[in-house]
């Protein structure tokens, strides 16, 4: 919950986490009438998903425990390299990724 609450607060979404993911999806896949943004926020949402599954993972096998900040960072970092591998527009440094991934997407 607390990796999905600080990407929300990147993202600069305002809505409380529902209870599982399908519900959790219907809201963050209708933040934004962008279509540009919303496919960047699906983007989004596949990277923290991924990165959620690889920390699992690494706790279960390697018994390694991670930070929440650590993981928020991988999940900013992630989908900014899925985002220029599928670039349509121009290009967007990852400080600017980071400060301001709206902006972003919405070029």
């Amino acid at each position: 919950m607390k990796v999905w609450d600080s990407v929300m607060r990147w993202l600069g979404m305002n809505f409380l986490t529902p209870p599982n993911l399908f519900l959790l999806w219907e809201n963050w896949d209708g933040v934004s009438v962008n279509k540009k943004i919303r496919s960047g926020f699906r983007l989004v949402w596949h990277a923290v998903v991924w990165s959620i599954w690889r920390a699992k993972n690494d706790k279960i096998f390697n018994n390694n425990t991670g930070e929440v900040d650590d993981l928020v960072e991988a999940v900013k970092v992630l989908s900014w390299r899925w985002w220029l591998s599928r670039l349509n527009s121009p290009t967007c440094l990852f400080y600017e990724w980071h400060w301001n991934p709206k902006e972003c997407l919405s070029r």
